[in-house]
């Protein structure tokens, strides 16, 4: 019989007696995108209920719709439900339930993301889809995505020949046609997996792409004339231009120093890729956040507080809500921390800033910057108001370079340039290649520098064989000579080499394997690749004033270098550019134990007669400041 029964006077099935409702894990899964669609289609079918005296019912099928219901309208709701009413006992009434939640059919993902595009084809906003099944616009927009992917990856999806994380990574792919295409190659190479298909569409897993859009936004990166192909699922966006965009976030960094230095009142702020390694060992000033916190702000801790320790004393400990909760509290303590210091602590302290995991803006408080480190950080940016004026250190008398703290920005390029130079020269030597790959096959598989698996810096340029699988390349690779499997071999040594150095409390690149593989190789051969790797144009650019002109006076003499003191810096580093390489120097970072250029040959006081010309010009036209930094590790 069909009754209309006042929400007020429904139970939950569970609540009756012995409890009629077979549902338990997962009853309250999803109730606000239920109530969404009831509140946008209305009741279509009605629950199932039992009587269960004095004028109440108790739910035996519908009970998630019964708790959409009472969000929609409140418990104590006179609101008329429509119920068809069996009479049955207790028995009877869980067997409805239990029948109804087995017989149950879930629509395949194919087939509801089909059903959302074709509700947008026939009108639907993205926001009234959203509004009528409880979604969040990225959940529609992933939704769509998914339903207007090509028919041949759908029906491959839906066979299971795909996994859901393949259908997404497809997404990336421009039309339907771009998408058959790429599914076609990767079936025959038998690699349709979402790392295959996002390196095929360009995506860059060792670059924090996405990060980096969230953080000057996308929007801005395409008014700038950038082009992103948004990735819905795994933010690991397509960008046409990464040098523009990381240059759109040096300059929001910057402006974040500039507005702390200016407006707030510290005395200096510097972002984190410019300052030297040993930046994190500088003393911090610690605040007790929780002293200035509003009355509003104190409740909002509290209740914090409560939840988190909920969580962890609960019986099913849920790790991503107590992360939840915890980034919550850490956010809320951030946003306190700029008040928390006096004007007279922020005369004498300074900040750090630089880009989190999330693509927000990460600002450390409270940093007491010694003044032996003044001269390389401040030759990392244009000074600010309020900042002080740049130290200069003199060179030493030694006749070595000076060597205030490289950038770890800097220290990570260089490492690159190792490796570089590195998988040119050991080539050249066979035998020492195949020992260094036998060595490290021998010993921990954790060995620094050498990647044995072939993930080293030369690893995405390495095609072997040309096979994809590995019954293919077996054939292939015995099908060759001995001699050629050699030189392949070489190959893979070259290209399993890692150097880099991302942050460290050591900037000595040649320290451990890395110097004990470069040493071992030919001097003249490593020396030369060196010098072939060095980028010279991006090094002056990035160093304090001092480090130029002491590798001019290693690599041109004492009375260059006095002449070169008064210029400004910009000025010395386009002179270094032009004469210093012709000399054959090489920053201490990449001097091997056979490095033959200068100081060990005596500097003449002199400039070669092929520089003279290039000095004149490049003392009129100072070179321009690289901005283009490396990818941080993930």
């Amino acid at each position: 019989m069909d009754i209309k029964v006042p929400l007020k006077m429904l139970k939950f099935g569970h609540e009756d007696g012995e409890g009629i409702n077979a549902r338990v894990a997962g009853r309250d899964d999803g109730i606000a995108a239920l109530a969404a669609n009831l509140n946008a289609n209305g009741q279509i079918e009605n629950l199932v209920v039992k009587d269960a005296g004095d004028g109440f019912f108790s739910v035996a099928n519908g009970n998630r719709r019964l708790a959409a219901f009472r969000m929609m309208y409140g418990d104590g709701s006179d609101q008329p439900i429509g119920c068809t009413l069996h009479q049955v006992d207790n028995d009877k009434a869980f067997e409805y339930s239990l029948t109804t939640a087995i017989t149950a059919e879930q629509l395949h993902p194919v087939d509801q993301y089909e059903a959302f595009a074709r509700l947008e084809e026939h009108g639907k906003t993205e926001e009234e889809i959203a509004q009528q099944y409880g979604m969040v616009d990225k959940q529609v927009r992933q939704a769509l995505a998914l339903g207007r992917l090509s028919p041949m990856i759908r029906n491959a999806w839906r066979k299971g020949e795909i996994k859901a994380e393949a259908a997404q990574a497809f997404t990336l792919a421009a039309d339907h046609q771009s998408q058959d295409k790429l599914f076609k190659k990767l079936v025959k190479e038998n690699d349709l997996d979402r790392h295959s298909i996002r390196a095929e569409l360009g995506v860059k897993p060792n670059e924090d792409i996405g990060v980096l859009v969230n953080f000057v936004g996308m929007d801005a990166y395409r008014a700038r004339g950038g082009h992103v192909t948004e990735d819905l699922f795994k933010e690991q966006h397509i960008v046409s231009d990464d040098v523009l965009l990381k240059a759109m976030v040096g300059e929001r960094l910057t402006k974040e120093c500039d507005r702390l230095v200016v407006d707030q009142g510290w005395q200096w702020a510097a972002v984190e890729a410019d300052l030297p390694k040993s930046w994190r060992s500088w003393p911090t000033t610690r605040v007790d956040v929780e002293k200035f916190f509003t009355p509003e702000e104190e409740v909002r801790a509290k209740e914090l507080a409560k939840r988190a320790d909920a969580i962890e004393k609960a019986e099913d400990y849920d790790w991503e809500a107590e992360q939840a909760v915890g980034a919550q509290i850490d956010a809320l303590k951030a946003s306190v921390m700029p008040r928390a210091f006096s004007d007279k602590q922020k005369a004498k302290l300074g900040c750090v800033v630089a880009v989190d995991d999330d693509g927000d803006l990460d600002v450390q408080y409270g940093i007491n910057r010694p003044p032996a480190a003044t001269a390389s950080e401040a030759a990392a940016r244009t000074p600010t108001a309020g900042e002080p004026p740049e130290i200069k250190s003199p060179l030493r008398k030694t006749g070595k370079a000076a060597e205030p703290d490289l950038s770890q920005a800097l220290i990570q390029r260089l490492s690159v340039q190792l490796t570089i130079a590195a998988e040119t020269a050991l080539i050249q030597d066979p035998d020492l290649a195949i020992s260094v790959l036998l060595a490290k096959f021998a010993s921990n598989m954790n060995t620094d520098g050498v990647q044995a698996s072939v993930n080293g810096l030369g690893a995405s340029k390495l095609d072997l064989l040309g096979g994809k699988k590995f019954a293919d390349n077996l054939e292939l690779a015995r099908a060759l000579k001995p001699a050629a499997r050699v030189e392949l071999l070489v190959l893979v040594a070259g290209a399993a080499l890692n150097f880099q150095r991302f942050s460290s409390n050591d900037d000595n690149l040649l320290k451990g394997n890395s110097g004990l593989i470069c040493d071992a190789i030919k001097p003249e051969a490593m020396n030369a690749a060196l010098r072939g790797a060095f980028d010279s144009k991006d090094y002056f650019n990035s160093v304090p004033k001092a480090l130029s002109l002491a590798a001019i006076k290693e690599a041109l003499g004492a009375d260059i270098a006095r002449q070169q003191e008064k210029n400004k810096t910009p000025e010395i580093a386009a002179f270094a550019i032009a004469n210093v390489p012709p000399t054959g120097w090489l920053p201490e970072s990449l001097r091997i134990r056979g490095y033959d250029g200068p100081p060990v040959k005596k500097a003449t006081g002199k400039l070669p007669p092929a520089a003279k010309k290039s000095a004149k010009a490049a003392a009129k036209k100072p070179a321009k400041k690289v901005t283009k930094k490396p990818a941080k590790k993930k």
